[in-house]
């Protein structure tokens, strides 16, 4: 670690375990939505390359950023906050924020899918002195949170929104915006499908999140982009599938496709676990697998044999499901609070991660990705240690 002359303080907080967003829209109610104290920050004068594309290769060492001295309070607002994903995008925060001292806990607050109260918490958290606030605004469309990261930059608060795109402007709304491209990885899908089916083409269809979602509707303007340029290949779903990121949705959602469409070729699912659900739409309706590009997750991998073994059709390629992405979300926070540079990307280019044809350069197969023993809906690309995923899922 570097003490940094630059580095800010307030009044010093303590940082409790998760909290709900009940407890915080009450506090809301009793306080001010500004700190007497606070003033409107997006940044120092560090460079933390703001908005910069790249790849995982240029990711930064918390070490260099972490100051030797001071207690800096980190709170999380995750706009769902509910499924396998989230609970491992907070472990690896909290692993991440393990590796600097300084930083004393960090607080916890699930949206669940309501949007006032995850802006309710977002405020609250600024409110109370919260020094860096990390948001995945996902609870609706993206600049419906707009209002509430402006006001927790206005009280102080250091914000990086994250894994969803707030629109807006970043370093004037908000600090910065972490993530992949969804675009890129929508691309990245649309691009493996259409080689899977060649010249004779198919019909694909595409499953997203919650209605509105700016991430599923970003990946599915990637995918249409490949498609306009092969025709052969028809999109059956002009507007992403409503699923929630929910197993159980997806599986109602993709039975009612299958309902609908008599031949579907290829299914695009923007989530891992949500395509658990796509398998077992199929297998109720006795129709063989198609082949599927979705993110990692350890089920998928580690079934994919079997499955292949009674669906000759079957192929599988995944990209990473970035949970590590809250990682960089708290090193650009970090460097801005400490005024130390911070130059690694915001936003990420996935390649495929996993291909069971072999056909993609630097994937690897199912089988070499399957990490046995370890959850079924855990992400074989997490950076946590195995240890640290047993941890995150004991609960």
């Amino acid at each position: 670690m570097k003490k940094h002359p630059a580095f800010r303080t307030r009044p010093a907080l303590a940082v409790g375990s998760a909290v709900t967003v009940a407890a915080l829209a009450v506090l809301l109610g009793g306080c001010s939505s500004t700190n007497a104290g606070g003033t409107a920050s997006t940044g120092s004068a560090a460079d933390i390359a703001v908005g910069k594309t790249g790849t995982m290769s240029e990711f930064a060492d918390i070490s260099s950023i972490c100051p030797d001295e001071g207690e800096i309070t980190v709170g999380v607002v995750d706009g769902y906050g509910t499924n396998s994903w989230s609970k491992t995008v907070l472990a690896e925060i909290e692993a991440e924020a393990a590796n600097c001292p300084a930083i004393k806990g960090v607080e916890f607050a699930a949206g669940r899918g309501d949007l006032q109260a995850t802006t309710a918490a977002i405020t609250s958290m600024a409110a109370k002195g919260t020094d860096i606030v990390l948001v995945i605004p996902d609870a609706g469309p993206g600049e419906a949170h707009l209002s509430a990261l402006r006001s927790a930059v206005q009280t102080g608060s250091t914000v990086v929104a994250f894994a969803s795109d707030p629109e807006g402007t970043a370093g004037t709304d908000y600090l910065d915006y972490t993530d992949w491209s969804p675009e890129f990885s929508g691309r990245t899908w649309a691009q493996w499908v259409v080689d899977q089916l060649g010249d004779a083409g198919g019909n694909v269809v595409f499953l997203g999140g919650p209605a509105g979602s700016a991430v599923s509707s970003q990946e599915l303007e990637g995918v249409k982009a490949v498609l306009d340029e092969n025709p052969q290949v028809k999109l059956l779903t002009a507007d992403p599938v409503t699923t929630n990121w929910d197993p159980a949705q997806a599986q109602q959602a993709m039975s009612g496709l299958l309902s609908q469409y008599p031949q579907i070729d290829a299914v695009i699912s923007d989530y891992g676990a949500s395509t658990d659900g796509v398998i077992r739409a199929y297998e109720a309706a006795g129709i063989t697998l198609p082949i599927i590009a979705t993110t990692d997750q350890n089920s998928l991998s580690c079934g994919f044999e079997a499955l292949k073994a009674s669906n000759p059709s079957y192929e599988l390629a995944t990209v990473s499901s970035r949970t590590w992405v809250g990682r960089v979300a708290l090193r650009k926070a970090l460097a801005s609070f400490s005024g130390v540079s911070d130059t690694e990307p915001s936003i990420y280019d996935l390649s495929l991660a996993e291909d069971s044809t072999g056909k993609t350069e630097g994937a690897k197969t199912p089988s070499e990705v399957c990490s046995e023993g370890a959850p079924s809906d855990g992400s074989p690309s997490s950076l946590l240690t195995p240890d640290e995923v047993a941890a995150a899922f004991a609960n």
